[in-house]
Protein backbone atom coordinates (compact mmCIF):
# COMPACT_ATOMS: atom_id res chain seq x y z
CA UNK A 1 0.00 0.00 0.00
CA UNK A 2 1.06 3.58 -0.63
CA UNK A 3 2.02 5.69 2.39
CA UNK A 4 2.41 9.47 1.84
CA UNK A 5 4.89 10.81 4.40
CA UNK A 6 4.41 14.55 4.81
CA UNK A 7 7.04 17.02 6.00
CA UNK A 8 6.53 17.18 9.77
CA UNK A 9 6.28 20.33 11.83
CA UNK A 10 9.85 20.34 13.12
CA UNK A 11 9.30 23.22 15.48
CA UNK A 12 10.37 26.89 15.69
CA UNK A 13 7.11 28.00 14.03
CA UNK A 14 8.41 27.14 10.57
CA UNK A 15 6.06 26.78 7.61
CA UNK A 16 8.60 25.23 5.24
CA UNK A 17 12.06 23.71 5.08
CA UNK A 18 14.71 23.38 2.40
CA UNK A 19 15.45 19.86 1.20
CA UNK A 20 19.24 19.69 1.51
CA UNK A 21 19.97 16.12 0.49
CA UNK A 22 18.37 12.69 0.11
CA UNK A 23 19.86 9.63 1.76
CA UNK A 24 17.70 7.38 -0.44
CA UNK A 25 16.58 7.12 -4.04
CA UNK A 26 13.46 5.76 -5.67
CA UNK A 27 13.41 1.99 -5.47
CA UNK A 28 15.48 1.80 -2.26
CA UNK A 29 14.25 -0.32 0.63
CA UNK A 30 14.11 1.43 4.01
CA UNK A 31 13.41 0.42 7.57
CA UNK A 32 11.60 2.48 10.16
CA UNK A 33 13.88 5.22 11.57
CA UNK A 34 16.40 4.91 8.72
CA UNK A 35 17.47 8.43 7.68
CA UNK A 36 15.78 9.43 4.43
CA UNK A 37 16.75 13.10 4.01
CA UNK A 38 18.10 16.27 5.63
CA UNK A 39 15.96 19.38 5.86
CA UNK A 40 17.33 22.84 6.67
CA UNK A 41 15.51 25.06 9.16
CA UNK A 42 16.47 28.60 10.16
CA UNK A 43 18.76 27.13 12.82
CA UNK A 44 20.25 23.84 11.64
CA UNK A 45 19.93 20.81 9.43
CA UNK A 46 17.47 18.22 10.72
CA UNK A 47 17.69 14.57 9.72
CA UNK A 48 14.28 13.12 8.86
CA UNK A 49 13.88 9.37 9.49
CA UNK A 50 11.52 6.98 7.75
CA UNK A 51 8.26 6.39 9.65
CA UNK A 52 7.75 2.92 8.13
CA UNK A 53 9.38 -0.14 6.60
CA UNK A 54 8.97 -0.27 2.85
CA UNK A 55 10.24 0.75 -0.56
CA UNK A 56 10.72 4.34 -1.72
CA UNK A 57 8.11 4.83 -4.45
CA UNK A 58 8.56 8.54 -5.14
CA UNK A 59 10.63 11.48 -3.93
CA UNK A 60 8.48 14.61 -4.00
CA UNK A 61 11.25 17.23 -4.06
CA UNK A 62 14.78 17.82 -5.33
CA UNK A 63 17.76 19.03 -3.32
CA UNK A 64 17.56 22.80 -2.97
CA UNK A 65 13.77 22.96 -3.22
CA UNK A 66 11.60 24.18 -0.37
CA UNK A 67 8.84 21.95 0.94
CA UNK A 68 5.97 23.28 3.02
CA UNK A 69 5.10 21.69 6.32
CA UNK A 70 2.41 18.98 5.85
CA UNK A 71 3.14 18.62 2.12
CA UNK A 72 4.13 15.18 0.87
CA UNK A 73 7.85 14.65 1.22
CA UNK A 74 8.17 11.06 0.08
CA UNK A 75 5.86 8.22 -0.93
CA UNK A 76 6.62 4.80 0.55
CA UNK A 77 5.25 1.48 -0.71
CA UNK A 78 4.48 -0.36 2.52
CA UNK A 79 3.86 -4.07 1.94
CA UNK A 80 0.60 -5.12 3.59
CA UNK A 81 0.11 -1.62 4.99
CA UNK A 82 -2.80 0.77 4.89
CA UNK A 83 -2.95 3.63 2.41
CA UNK A 84 -2.91 6.80 4.53
CA UNK A 85 -0.76 9.84 5.19
CA UNK A 86 2.01 9.51 7.75
CA UNK A 87 1.89 11.33 11.03
CA UNK A 88 4.21 14.26 11.47
CA UNK A 89 7.20 14.26 13.74
CA UNK A 90 8.79 15.96 16.68
CA UNK A 91 12.49 16.70 17.02
CA UNK A 92 14.77 14.95 19.45
CA UNK A 93 18.11 16.37 20.68
CA UNK A 94 20.75 16.13 17.99
CA UNK A 95 18.60 17.60 15.25
CA UNK A 96 16.92 14.30 14.32
CA UNK A 97 13.17 14.27 13.73
CA UNK A 98 11.25 11.35 15.21
CA UNK A 99 7.76 10.23 14.12
CA UNK A 100 5.04 11.42 16.47
CA UNK A 101 1.89 13.45 16.81
CA UNK A 102 1.23 16.54 14.73
CA UNK A 103 2.13 19.79 16.44
CA UNK A 104 -0.38 22.62 16.48
CA UNK A 105 -0.42 25.49 13.99
CA UNK A 106 1.43 28.67 14.79
CA UNK A 107 -1.78 30.51 14.08
CA UNK A 108 -4.31 31.18 16.84
CA UNK A 109 -7.96 30.09 16.29
CA UNK A 110 -10.11 33.01 15.15
CA UNK A 111 -7.12 35.25 14.49
CA UNK A 112 -7.71 37.89 11.83
CA UNK A 113 -4.32 37.19 10.24
CA UNK A 114 -2.41 33.91 10.46
CA UNK A 115 1.34 34.55 10.09
CA UNK A 116 4.55 33.85 11.98
CA UNK A 117 6.57 36.70 13.56
CA UNK A 118 9.16 36.42 10.79
CA UNK A 119 6.48 36.85 8.11
CA UNK A 120 4.96 39.80 9.98
CA UNK A 121 8.39 41.45 10.18
CA UNK A 122 8.95 40.95 6.44
CA UNK A 123 5.52 42.41 5.67
CA UNK A 124 6.32 45.44 7.81
CA UNK A 125 9.65 45.98 6.04
CA UNK A 126 8.04 45.68 2.59
CA UNK A 127 4.97 47.71 3.62
CA UNK A 128 2.56 44.92 2.68
CA UNK A 129 -0.88 44.73 4.36
CA UNK A 130 -1.27 41.16 5.64
CA UNK A 131 -5.05 41.60 5.94
CA UNK A 132 -5.27 41.79 2.13
CA UNK A 133 -3.41 38.52 1.50
CA UNK A 134 -4.92 35.07 1.15
CA UNK A 135 -2.44 32.70 2.76
CA UNK A 136 -1.32 29.61 0.87
CA UNK A 137 0.28 27.90 3.86
CA UNK A 138 -1.26 25.25 6.13
CA UNK A 139 -4.67 26.30 7.50
CA UNK A 140 -4.48 29.46 5.41
CA UNK A 141 -1.30 30.74 7.07
CA UNK A 142 0.46 33.55 5.20
CA UNK A 143 3.99 32.65 4.10
CA UNK A 144 7.00 34.76 3.08
CA UNK A 145 6.25 33.67 -0.49
CA UNK A 146 2.76 35.19 -0.24
CA UNK A 147 4.15 38.48 1.09
CA UNK A 148 6.76 38.81 -1.66
CA UNK A 149 4.18 38.06 -4.38
CA UNK A 150 1.85 40.68 -2.90
CA UNK A 151 4.65 43.26 -2.93
CA UNK A 152 5.47 42.62 -6.58
CA UNK A 153 1.77 42.76 -7.51
CA UNK A 154 1.47 46.11 -5.72
CA UNK A 155 4.34 47.50 -7.79
CA UNK A 156 7.08 47.17 -5.17
CA UNK A 157 10.59 46.02 -5.83
CA UNK A 158 11.29 42.30 -6.17
CA UNK A 159 13.33 40.95 -3.27
CA UNK A 160 16.06 38.59 -4.49
CA UNK A 161 15.64 35.93 -1.78
CA UNK A 162 15.06 32.48 -3.23
CA UNK A 163 11.51 31.47 -2.29
CA UNK A 164 9.94 28.23 -3.47
CA UNK A 165 7.02 28.61 -5.83
CA UNK A 166 7.63 32.23 -6.87
CA UNK A 167 8.94 33.61 -10.14
CA UNK A 168 11.93 35.10 -8.35
CA UNK A 169 12.70 31.72 -6.81
CA UNK A 170 12.79 29.82 -10.07
CA UNK A 171 15.01 32.52 -11.51
CA UNK A 172 17.35 32.53 -8.53
CA UNK A 173 17.67 28.76 -8.66
CA UNK A 174 18.88 29.07 -12.23
CA UNK A 175 21.22 32.00 -11.55
CA UNK A 176 18.77 34.69 -12.70
CA UNK A 177 18.63 38.17 -11.20
CA UNK A 178 15.55 40.34 -10.61
CA UNK A 179 15.34 43.54 -12.65
CA UNK A 180 14.30 46.91 -11.25
CA UNK A 181 10.66 46.44 -12.32
CA UNK A 182 10.27 43.12 -10.51
CA UNK A 183 10.76 40.85 -13.56
CA UNK A 184 13.44 38.19 -13.53
CA UNK A 185 16.33 38.87 -15.87
CA UNK A 186 18.30 35.75 -16.82
CA UNK A 187 21.94 35.59 -15.78
CA UNK A 188 24.55 34.81 -18.43
CA UNK A 189 24.47 31.12 -19.29
CA UNK A 190 27.31 28.95 -18.01
CA UNK A 191 29.85 27.91 -20.64
CA UNK A 192 30.97 24.35 -21.10
CA UNK A 193 34.06 24.88 -18.94
CA UNK A 194 32.19 26.51 -16.01
CA UNK A 195 31.35 24.58 -12.88
CA UNK A 196 27.91 25.16 -11.38
CA UNK A 197 27.63 24.69 -7.61
CA UNK A 198 24.10 24.27 -6.19
CA UNK A 199 23.21 27.32 -4.11
CA UNK A 200 21.43 25.39 -1.35
CA UNK A 201 21.68 24.38 2.27
CA UNK A 202 23.75 26.28 4.84
CA UNK A 203 25.39 28.37 2.09
CA UNK A 204 22.06 29.80 0.95
CA UNK A 205 20.76 30.20 4.52
CA UNK A 206 23.92 32.11 5.44
CA UNK A 207 23.44 34.33 2.40
CA UNK A 208 19.85 35.08 3.39
CA UNK A 209 20.82 35.96 6.96
CA UNK A 210 23.76 38.12 5.90
CA UNK A 211 21.63 39.95 3.33
CA UNK A 212 18.98 40.62 5.98
CA UNK A 213 21.62 42.02 8.33
CA UNK A 214 23.16 44.20 5.61
CA UNK A 215 19.76 45.57 4.54
CA UNK A 216 18.69 46.29 8.11
CA UNK A 217 21.77 47.46 10.00
CA UNK A 218 24.05 50.47 9.33
CA UNK A 219 27.39 48.73 9.87
CA UNK A 220 30.45 50.54 11.24
CA UNK A 221 33.80 48.88 12.03
CA UNK A 222 36.33 50.05 14.62
CA UNK A 223 39.83 48.55 14.51
CA UNK A 224 42.58 48.39 17.14
CA UNK A 225 45.40 46.13 18.30
CA UNK A 226 46.03 44.27 21.54
CA UNK A 227 49.31 43.14 23.07
CA UNK A 228 48.85 39.43 23.81
CA UNK A 229 52.37 38.93 25.19
CA UNK A 230 51.22 38.42 28.79
CA UNK A 231 48.29 36.27 27.65
CA UNK A 232 50.57 34.05 25.55
CA UNK A 233 52.74 33.53 28.62
CA UNK A 234 49.78 32.79 30.90
CA UNK A 235 48.30 30.28 28.47
CA UNK A 236 51.65 28.54 28.21
CA UNK A 237 51.80 28.31 32.00
CA UNK A 238 48.30 26.77 32.09
CA UNK A 239 48.94 24.17 29.38
CA UNK A 240 50.09 21.46 31.81
CA UNK A 241 46.91 21.80 33.85
CA UNK A 242 44.86 21.84 30.64
CA UNK A 243 46.40 18.53 29.59
CA UNK A 244 45.55 17.00 32.99
CA UNK A 245 41.96 18.14 32.54
CA UNK A 246 41.95 16.91 28.88
CA UNK A 247 40.89 20.40 27.80
CA UNK A 248 42.03 22.22 24.67
CA UNK A 249 42.85 25.72 25.94
CA UNK A 250 42.75 28.41 23.26
CA UNK A 251 42.67 32.20 23.60
CA UNK A 252 38.90 32.33 23.11
CA UNK A 253 37.95 31.65 26.77
CA UNK A 254 40.09 34.59 27.86
CA UNK A 255 38.56 36.80 25.17
CA UNK A 256 35.05 35.84 26.36
CA UNK A 257 35.99 36.63 29.97
CA UNK A 258 37.35 40.02 28.91
CA UNK A 259 34.21 40.70 26.87
CA UNK A 260 31.90 39.98 29.80
CA UNK A 261 33.77 42.44 32.01
CA UNK A 262 33.52 44.99 29.21
CA UNK A 263 29.79 44.39 28.65
CA UNK A 264 29.11 45.31 32.27
CA UNK A 265 30.57 48.74 31.59
CA UNK A 266 29.15 49.04 28.06
CA UNK A 267 25.86 47.05 28.05
CA UNK A 268 24.73 48.59 24.74
CA UNK A 269 27.01 46.12 22.90
CA UNK A 270 25.22 43.08 24.39
CA UNK A 271 21.79 44.19 23.30
CA UNK A 272 18.99 44.12 20.74
CA UNK A 273 17.00 46.94 19.18
CA UNK A 274 13.23 46.54 19.43
CA UNK A 275 12.09 49.07 16.84
CA UNK A 276 8.42 48.26 17.34
CA UNK A 277 8.61 49.03 21.06
CA UNK A 278 11.02 51.90 20.48
CA UNK A 279 13.54 50.44 22.93
CA UNK A 280 17.13 49.25 23.14
CA UNK A 281 17.15 46.16 25.32
CA UNK A 282 20.34 45.51 27.28
CA UNK A 283 20.62 41.74 27.72
CA UNK A 284 21.56 40.64 31.23
CA UNK A 285 22.51 37.16 30.07
CA UNK A 286 25.71 36.65 28.12
CA UNK A 287 25.30 34.04 25.38
CA UNK A 288 28.38 34.29 23.18
CA UNK A 289 28.33 32.83 19.67
CA UNK A 290 31.55 31.47 18.17
CA UNK A 291 31.54 31.46 14.36
CA UNK A 292 32.77 28.07 13.14
CA UNK A 293 33.66 26.94 9.65
CA UNK A 294 32.19 23.50 8.93
CA UNK A 295 32.04 21.25 5.85
CA UNK A 296 28.42 22.41 5.41
CA UNK A 297 29.25 26.10 5.76
CA UNK A 298 29.40 28.75 8.46
CA UNK A 299 27.64 28.00 11.75
CA UNK A 300 27.56 29.94 15.02
CA UNK A 301 27.29 27.66 18.08
CA UNK A 302 26.41 29.63 21.21
CA UNK A 303 28.13 29.33 24.60
CA UNK A 304 25.22 29.89 26.98
CA UNK A 305 25.51 31.75 30.30
CA UNK A 306 29.16 32.52 29.70
CA UNK A 307 29.29 34.82 32.73
CA UNK A 308 28.73 31.84 35.05
CA UNK A 309 31.68 29.83 33.72
CA UNK A 310 35.40 29.89 34.40
CA UNK A 311 38.09 29.63 31.74
CA UNK A 312 38.10 25.82 31.89
CA UNK A 313 34.34 25.48 31.46
CA UNK A 314 34.35 27.96 28.60
CA UNK A 315 37.19 26.09 26.87
CA UNK A 316 35.31 22.81 27.25
CA UNK A 317 32.08 24.27 25.86
CA UNK A 318 33.81 25.89 22.89
CA UNK A 319 35.57 22.68 21.90
CA UNK A 320 32.45 20.52 22.38
CA UNK A 321 30.23 22.80 20.31
CA UNK A 322 32.79 23.22 17.53
CA UNK A 323 33.26 19.47 17.22
CA UNK A 324 29.50 18.88 17.08
CA UNK A 325 29.12 21.55 14.40
CA UNK A 326 31.91 20.12 12.24
CA UNK A 327 30.49 16.60 12.61
CA UNK A 328 27.04 17.80 11.53
CA UNK A 329 25.52 16.82 14.89
CA UNK A 330 24.88 20.27 16.31
CA UNK A 331 21.48 20.76 17.93
CA UNK A 332 19.20 23.64 16.95
CA UNK A 333 19.19 24.85 20.57
CA UNK A 334 22.98 25.24 20.41
CA UNK A 335 22.66 27.66 17.48
CA UNK A 336 20.06 29.99 18.98
CA UNK A 337 19.85 32.66 21.64
CA UNK A 338 23.17 34.42 21.02
CA UNK A 339 23.63 37.97 22.28
CA UNK A 340 27.09 38.67 20.79
CA UNK A 341 29.34 36.86 18.30
CA UNK A 342 33.09 36.32 17.97
CA UNK A 343 34.60 35.35 14.62
CA UNK A 344 38.11 34.02 15.18
CA UNK A 345 39.90 34.42 11.86
CA UNK A 346 43.39 34.36 13.40
CA UNK A 347 44.22 30.66 12.98
CA UNK A 348 43.64 31.05 9.23
CA UNK A 349 45.43 34.39 8.86
CA UNK A 350 44.75 37.97 7.88
CA UNK A 351 45.36 41.43 9.31
CA UNK A 352 41.91 43.01 9.18
CA UNK A 353 38.33 42.13 8.20
CA UNK A 354 34.93 43.81 8.44
CA UNK A 355 32.52 41.11 9.66
CA UNK A 356 28.76 41.39 9.18
CA UNK A 357 26.69 41.48 12.36
CA UNK A 358 24.79 38.32 13.28
CA UNK A 359 21.41 40.10 13.29
CA UNK A 360 19.47 40.77 15.53
CA UNK A 361 22.59 41.14 17.65
CA UNK A 362 24.13 44.61 17.53
CA UNK A 363 27.87 43.86 17.40
CA UNK A 364 30.47 41.28 16.41
CA UNK A 365 34.20 40.98 17.21
CA UNK A 366 36.75 39.70 14.71
CA UNK A 367 39.99 38.33 16.17
CA UNK A 368 42.82 38.40 13.66
CA UNK A 369 46.21 36.71 13.36
CA UNK A 370 48.54 36.53 16.37
CA UNK A 371 52.02 37.56 15.28
CA UNK A 372 55.25 38.93 16.70
CA UNK A 373 55.70 42.57 15.69
CA UNK A 374 58.06 45.40 16.61
CA UNK A 375 56.33 47.96 18.82
CA UNK A 376 57.52 50.88 20.93
CA UNK A 377 57.38 50.39 24.69
CA UNK A 378 58.87 53.01 27.06
CA UNK A 379 60.73 54.65 24.20
CA UNK A 380 62.34 51.43 23.01
CA UNK A 381 61.48 49.04 20.20
CA UNK A 382 60.41 45.62 21.46
CA UNK A 383 59.10 42.46 19.81
CA UNK A 384 55.63 41.74 21.20
CA UNK A 385 52.85 39.25 20.44
CA UNK A 386 50.22 41.43 18.79
CA UNK A 387 46.66 40.77 17.61
CA UNK A 388 44.43 43.07 15.56
CA UNK A 389 40.82 43.30 16.72
CA UNK A 390 37.85 44.56 14.72
CA UNK A 391 34.53 45.51 16.30
CA UNK A 392 31.61 45.93 13.89
CA UNK A 393 28.60 47.56 15.50
CA UNK A 394 25.08 48.75 14.75
CA UNK A 395 25.25 52.54 14.42
CA UNK A 396 21.56 52.83 15.34
CA UNK A 397 22.33 51.55 18.83
CA UNK A 398 25.71 53.06 19.64
CA UNK A 399 28.37 55.43 18.32
CA UNK A 400 32.02 55.48 17.35
CA UNK A 401 33.23 57.10 20.58
CA UNK A 402 31.52 54.40 22.64
CA UNK A 403 32.96 51.71 20.38
CA UNK A 404 36.47 53.11 20.89
CA UNK A 405 35.97 53.16 24.67
CA UNK A 406 34.57 49.61 24.54
CA UNK A 407 37.68 48.43 22.72
CA UNK A 408 40.00 50.25 25.13
CA UNK A 409 38.41 48.47 28.08
CA UNK A 410 38.44 45.10 26.28
CA UNK A 411 42.12 45.47 25.37
CA UNK A 412 43.03 46.48 28.93
CA UNK A 413 41.53 43.21 30.16
CA UNK A 414 43.31 41.13 27.53
CA UNK A 415 46.65 42.79 28.30
CA UNK A 416 46.21 41.99 32.01
CA UNK A 417 44.93 38.41 31.69
CA UNK A 418 45.36 37.33 35.31
CA UNK A 419 42.51 39.69 36.19
CA UNK A 420 40.27 37.47 34.06
CA UNK A 421 40.82 34.30 36.10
Amino acid sequence: MIYDFKLPDIGEGLTEGELVKWHVKEGDTVKENDPICNVLTDKAEVEIPSPKNGKIAKLAAKAGEKVKVHETLVTIDVAGGESKPAAAAAVEPGGRAVPGALKGSASAPGAAVSATPAVRKLASELKVDLAKINGTGPTGRITEDDVRRAEVKAGGRAVPDAVSGSASASGAANGAAPSSNGAVKPAPAASGSDEQIPFIGIRRKTAEKMAESWRTVPHVSHMDEADFTALVKLRQEMKAEAEKKSIKLTYLPFIIKALIKTFKEFPQFNAVLDEKAGAIIHKRDYHVGIAASTPSGLMVPVVKDAEKKDVWALASDIHRLAEKARAGKIEAADLSGGTFTITNIGPIGGLFATPIINFPEVAILAVMKLQDRPVVRDGAVQIRSMVNLVLTFDHRVTDGAQAASFMNTLIKGLENPKTLL
